[in-house]
């Protein structure tokens, strides 16, 4: 399942007791594919229940050409020299090494997902509308599959969903490409694929070995074939650099995991995994997922679940979004259960906090850990917690 076929579900009040996790889906499938087929969505939550209510088409920085201009701002740009700081790879992989820069028509933004393997960070392109905000309902008819002006055959609002994913040491194997073309890019091995994605979109994907066995992979899924051309495309190799390792932070910390579960991947200001780059501007807080047996950490060619947001084998997942983001929560401090996750809001109703496992953890195991998260201010990061002392190993 795709992130996009899940994020259009309505809001209630606690978990639906007859609504199975496949019926809810399934609603939010048949919601998604009447307003934005051609996204290329990036993975589903293991319980629909903290996901955005819609992620639709925002406009990039100050695009250009037909770009619609929705509230849209640059992030910061790195301007950190190659040869004053090095890579680092620290013992706890949950640090962010690398931070926004800015290259040609791209525009990098700060990650914000990081993992036992990886980190990421999403990425847009001057012109192009994009797919990580929530807009509303009168925008989303407005702009979303339909061409911006003109009748049928008009062309279409031109759209880039892209990410970027650096990869520790031994972790990325690039063998894994198949029919790619290999290069040499900024004097750096590297390889490109282009291909067909889902609704008529064009996927192309370049990885470039960004230090010795380390790899940095951009993907892009867009509705405008060869735009960016492959010069403009590679140019963001060169625009990649170090930056001190800075430790991961979330919104609260742990008390309780269940044994022999370990984390593997975390959302900082935003879910865990390709899910929450997809809904990167949402405002979500943060999130992690835990897995028994964890997944593999060499070998990927792609983030865990990959673009169609498989959930790991043996995982369950923590939420921490706004109420207004959030499609099941009870309303109160009252922990609710059911359909493969547990619920509850904040003391004061404004955040939901919620624990899935799609049916692997009991109700009595996911409330044990609901009860032993401690929230910190979700509105002051100053507060947060470095995710070594947040996440219970």
């Amino acid at each position: 399942m795709r992130l996009h076929e899940v994020v259009d579900l309505a809001t209630s009040n606690a978990p639906p007791d007859r609504n199975t996790i496949d019926e809810i889906v399934g609603k939010g499938r048949r919601a998604q594919r009447r307003r934005r087929a051609g996204f290329a969505g990036a993975g589903a939550a293991l319980a629909v229940a903290a996901v955005t209510a819609a992620v639709a088409l925002p406009s990039i920085f100050g695009g250009t050409g037909q770009s619609t201009v929705i509230d849209a701002a640059a992030p910061s740009t790195v301007t950190q020299r190659a040869d004053t700081v090095k890579w680092e790879y620290p013992a706890d992989p949950f640090q962010f090494t690398f931070g926004a820069f800015e290259v040609g028509r791209w525009k990098v933004a700060a990650p914000v997902v990081a993992s036992t393997s990886y980190q990421i960070a999403s990425v847009y392109l001057d012109g192009r509308t994009t797919n990580d905000k929530a807009i509303t309902e009168e925008e989303t008819a407005r702009i979303g599959d339909r061409p911006k002006k003109g009748g049928p055959g008009a062309t279409p609002e031109p759209t880039i969903y892209a990410y970027l994913v650096l990869y520790r040491p031994g972790a990325f194997n690039p063998a894994g490409l198949a029919g790619a073309t290999r290069l040499t890019v900024d004097g750096k091995e590297a390889y490109q694929v282009d291909g067909p994605g889902n609704g008529g979109m064009t996927r192309r994907t370049l990885a470039w070995s960004y230090d010795a066995d380390a790899w940095a992979v951009l993907s892009t899924h867009s509705n405008s074939g060869q735009d960016p051309s492959d010069t403009e495309l590679q140019k963001i190799v060169a625009g990649l650099k170090p930056t001190k390792a800075t430790p991961a932070k979330l919104p609260f910390t742990l008390d309780y995991v269940p044994a022999g579960y370990q984390p593997v991947e975390l959302g900082s200001h935003a879910m865990s995994g390709l899910n929450g780059i997809a809904a990167a501007r949402n405002g979500d807080y943060g999130g992690a997922i835990f897995a028994n047996p964890a997944p593999p950490t060499t070998g990927l060619v792609e983030p865990y679940g990959g673009v169609d947001g498989r959930s790991l084998p043996g995982s369950f997942q923590i939420f921490v979004v706004p109420s207004k983001n959030s499609n099941q929560t009870t309303g109160d401090t009252t922990i609710k259960c059911g359909n493969g996750f547990c619920t509850h809001r904040s003391k004061d109703g404004r955040t939901s906090i919620q624990v899935a496992s799609d049916g692997r953890l009991s109700d009595a195991e996911m409330t044990k850990i609901l009860q032993g998260l401690k929230l910190r201010n979700v509105k002051n990061d100053s507060t947060w917690a470095d995710a070594a002392t947040a996440l219970v190993r």
